[in-house]
């Protein structure tokens, strides 16, 4: 089955070759659907014999291959045992070999074309309904774009939405109505990082472009009615190495494809084809261990205090939170605790990143706070002067963020900006940025700053006197910020004990993959022996067509103080072995995406990922052996497709609490993103603020995200009933098990702009599964301004949408060979409980602008003439995660005849319906009788049961734990 097809209409060259390791072969599997082989005909690639991709490059070629996946695709393929159902799906890598025929018409004398970057035409056509796209909108994140196939597909540009965007990184496309789905994966290989792109500089500038012999139709050149010039694609493969010493004529395996009767299926399938082809550089999710910090609620410091940031603060947040019983399990100290310094010619006496804040919060007076810092001098100042600057500041900044921002790439306006900014503006820029923000700050040395160091403590453990021996918390000698040994330690590890004697159990610290947004100080003594020098990031002409503002971005134009892996490398280590001896158990890595704009010299920006990634996870694996790392800002596939170990990864652009056009659509972004990325991580959601109209919507969306949960309120306001619904006192939450992705009905709809369509979010639990609807109409994030819009005047022009819910859309759950299969569906907020057969839906549910419902979804069991379920833990946002185990049998003579109790409804023999789960209160069942009796940890309570709708409610008390249900029928 494994062959290489030339395109163009060529003979096939048929090449067998065996299957790549971990490449499972049908006769391991059932085969899902024999007819959706794809293929290389005519210069079209067809699914099913079915044209798909029309009017592919001669370039190209395909080589047919399978995947094994978990059945239903939704399981993420574990390896629950030998029993357990696989399914293997049609899967195909397409690569390209880009030459020049040569005088004597010989194959083998073709010229070969040596290019850092090719453009490759793979489609005039798109033979498909709709397709949902995960797309980079800047540097640093993704966010999913839709659209429609065949002749309606336009070319992305500075005046469209429509079509696949530049840098698109992964595509889902519907076939047939929904009978066929197929993935498509950009990879990376030999040093080569390939997107797709749609974009009108890409296709109307292909590397065969001269390579013009019509549509497989016969159709010419130009757009399907044969006007010349238009369009001569609309779909092309970009593969580049982002360094032009790094050349090659072709990539073998540049595109993975998956071809299912099931859209899960068909993106699992590509994702194991395409961690095969790249020799498991980065590992599916299920082959993962995650940290444990998923299973418990955390905290984090940025949107509380940004770069204000003290332990008073920290010790605040957590106190207050657990003051509240909701005590905060995992805190992340996000930037702030960094020794950095801008250059030398803009550092001021007192630093807003590195030194004390210069004003007194108001919550370092109360009593739980152990330590209160000293607060630099001075004020803001005030009167008509500091007004009138304000305003002005915020008319440029509408100004730059309506106008400037937005300027199309390459265009007459973005080249004078340029040019303006690279020869006259860049030492203000710099200057401004060094002043106001951080991204001209660079690390100026490995311990934290003055703000978290406790010199009159014992300090850390962290001595640089000692050698390192196996395991963490041992021994190395390392020098300190001013080149000099430090015996006594900095303090920094008394400052973890404090948070930790709070009830902590694991505190993260935030660092940025190239140490800080500026790297590390090329002048600064503490970092001086990694050998830093400060590069100018050259991001690719994907990227700034994406965001053309990288060209004057402060750190584009400021640089980045960067240096060889190697010492790279050695400077994770040096900065691990400190946090770990101080007692910090992970690490949060952000600005990643950076990464390829830097690799000039250095094999190009995919091979320095590569280096990077796997000096990170090495010095993760050995500091934190929790697999204690949170990747960031890291929406590229040269660090995505380097994800190896690390199984965390944020799947979102931030959560952006004074940006209520943001607060929709995050969580599009964060549902559509884990059908991609998901597969590779457990999806990371972002902090969220609990208090405000958004809080609601985002605890829902957390409790069906499969995600870690975790918020960065401000100490003292929290809405701690909305928390109580996500988390136990203990701190534990219950998490579901699978990534949260779109329902099979709303998976191509856009979400946000369409009026109509509700989001809906299915995952699973142990038992059962959850859906989440939520209406998250009315604003979008916009690629031609590239920013958040409003689609609407005003919140109340946001239309209304209708969700509908049933057995089906929580994939898996439903058996299409048993006719007897009934399901019950609980509704949270509601708390309405119905019977379904597959196939029916719940009523339909109106929500307004930001209204939300989350449905538990069960399988009922059946024995006799008594139908039982237990359903949710009561009160619980995904309250069917408590459950652990269920069973309904006939009694044993002992519980039933012996009893003499034949049940009420009279004539029933004896069942006993058994359940555990974890937590506290009260159990939601269904029971389509009254039971005789019920048992919580062996001793009867009285349980309370209503006929309208079989409603069994079972009270399990105060006590947070594992409890034992049994109900007799």
């Amino acid at each position: 089955r494994h062959a290489t097809i030339r395109g163009g209409g060529g003979e096939s060259d048929r090449i067998p070759m065996g299957p790549k390791r971990g490449t499972a072969r049908a006769a391991n599997g059932v085969h899902a659907n024999p007819s959706l082989s794809l293929a290389l005909e005519g210069g079209c690639v067809t699914v099913g014999g079915h044209a798909f991709m029309e009017g592919c490059s001669h370039a190209v070629s395909l080589r047919g291959t399978s995947a094994l996946v978990g059945d239903n695709g939704c399981d993420g393929a574990t390896d629950s045992g030998p029993d357990t159902p696989k399914t293997t799906v049609d899967a195909a890598i397409l690569g390209f070999r880009n030459t020049h025929p040569a005088w004597d018409d010989d194959p083998e004398s073709d010229l070969r074309i040596l290019r850092d970057r090719h453009v490759i035409r793979l489609a005039r056509r798109l033979r498909c309904d709709r397709f949902v796209a995960a797309a980079r909108c800047k540097l640093w994140w993704m966010t999913p774009t839709w659209g429609a196939g065949g002749d309606a597909l336009v070319n992305s540009s500075s005046y469209t939405e429509a079509g696949i965007p530049a840098e698109t990184q992964f595509v889902l496309f519907e076939l047939d109505g929904g009978a066929a789905h197929v993935a498509a994966v950009p990879i990376i290989s030999d040093g080569f990082r390939c997107t797709l792109s749609g974009h009108v500089n890409d296709c109307r500038n292909t590397d065969d472009d001269d390579d013009d012999d019509g549509d497989p139709d016969g159709t010419p050149d130009g757009t399907p009615d044969g006007t010349p010039g238009e369009r001569r694609c609309v779909l092309a493969l970009v593969a580049e190495s982002n360094c032009e010493r790094e050349t090659c004529d072709g990539v073998d395996s540049a595109l993975a494809l998956a071809a299912a009767d099931s859209p899960f299926r068909a993106v699992e399938a590509a994702m194991v084809v395409a961690s095969e082809a790249m020799n498991g550089t980065f590992r599916l999710r299920s082959r993962k261990a995650a940290p444990p910090v998923v299973d418990v609620f955390g905290w984090c410091t940025w949107d509380a205090f940004y770069h204000a940031v003290t332990p008073a603060g920290v010790e605040a947040g957590v106190a207050a939170l657990a003051d509240g019983g909701i005590p905060p399990r995992f805190v992340i100290i996000d930037d702030g605790w960094q020794s950095v310094a801008p250059d030398p010619q803009f550092k001021k006496r007192v630093d807003h990143i590195s030194d004390h804040p210069r004003t007194k919060p108001d919550f370092i007076d109360r009593g739980h706070v152990t330590e209160v810092v000293e607060f630099g001098r001075g004020d803001a100042g005030g009167g008509a002067l500091a007004w009138a600057g304000g305003a002005l500041a915020s008319g440029l900044e509408y100004a730059y963020w309506n106008a400037l921002h937005s300027v199309a790439y390459n265009s007459l306006t973005w080249n004078v900006a340029k040019f303006l900014v690279d020869w006259v503006f860049s030492p203000v820029i710099r200057g401004a940025f060094s002043t106001m923000s951080c991204f001209n700050h660079r690390v100026s040395a490995i311990h934290a700053n003055v703000k978290f160091r406790d010199d009159e403590g014992l300090g850390s453990t962290y001595s640089p006197n000692r050698k390192r021996v196996k395991g963490r918390g041992t021994k190395r000698k390392s020098p300190t910020a001013d080149g000099g040994d430090k015996g006594d330690g900095d303090g920094f590890g008394r400052v973890i004990s404090r948070i930790k004697a709070l009830g902590v159990q694991s505190v993260y610290c935030w660092h940025a993959l190239f140490g800080y947004w500026g790297g590390l100080h090329p002048f600064e003594r503490g970092v001086k022996r990694f050998r830093p020098k400060v590069v100018l990031p050259r991001h690719t002409p994907g990227l700034l067509a994406v965001e053309p503002s990288q060209a004057w971005d402060p750190i584009s134009v400021g640089g980045v103080g960067t240096a060889d892996p190697e010492k790279l490398a050695e400077f994770y280590e040096e900065l691990h072995l400190y946090l770990a001896d101080a007692g910090v158990d992970g690490v949060k890595v952000d600005g990643q995406a950076m990464v390829g704009g830097l690799g000039r010299g250095l094999g190009g920006g995919p091979n320095l990922a590569r280096h990077l990634h796997a000096a990170l996870e090495k010095s993760v694996k050995r500091h934190f052996p929790t697999n204690g790392l949170i990747n960031c800002m890291c929406h590229s596939t040269e660090n995505i497709f380097n994800f190896g170990d690390s199984a965390l990864a944020r799947v979102s652009d931030d959560f952006y609490p004074t940006n209520n056009a943001s607060h929709t659509v995050h969580l599009a972004n964060v549902a559509y993103l884990s059908m991609f990325m998901g597969e590779v991580v457990v999806p990371d959601w972002d902090m969220f603020h609990s208090l405000g109209d958004a809080g609601p919507l985002h605890a829902a969306a957390r409790a069906v995200g499969g995600c870690p949960v975790y918020v960065s309120d401000s100490p003292g306001k929290h809405d701690f009933d909305l928390l109580r619904q996500l988390v136990f006192p203990s701190g534990k939450v219950l998490r579901a098990k699978l990534p949260g992705r779109p329902t099979r009905d709303c998976l191509y709809a856009d979400t946000c702009r369409d009026g109509v369509s509700s989001l809906k979010v299915w995952n699973r639990n142990k038992i059962g599964g959850v859906v989440g609807c939520f209406n998250i109409q009315g604003a979008a994030w916009s690629r031609r301004k590239g920013i958040f819009v409003f689609q609407y005047a005003s919140a109340a022009d946001v239309p209304s949408v209708v969700a509908s819910v049933r057995p089906e859309d929580v994939e898996g759950m439903v058996n299409g060979d048993d006719s007897n299969e009934e399901f019950v569906i609980q509704a949270h907020r509601t708390r309405a409980l119905s019977l379904l057969k597959p196939g029916q839906r719940m009523p339909d549910l109106r929500l307004g602008p930001k209204e939300w419902e989350v449905y538990t979804v069960c399988k009922a069991l059946r024995v006799g003439g008594v139908k039982w379920a237990p359903v949710a833990l009561d009160q619980m946002l995904n309250g069917g995660g408590a459950l652990e185990s269920c069973s309904l049998t006939p009694a044993r003579s002992k519980e039933g005849a012996a009893k003499g109790k034949a049940g009420k409804g009279g004539g029933r023999a004896g069942v006993v319906g058994e359940t555990s789960l974890y937590g506290c209160g009260a159990l939601v069942c269904y029971s389509s009788v009254e039971p005789l009796e019920v048992e919580v940890d062996g001793a009867r309570v009285r349980a309370k049961w209503r006929a309208s709708d079989g409603n069994l409610i079972v009270p399990l008390g105060p006590r947070e734990g594992t409890h034992a249900v049994v109900v007799r029928f």
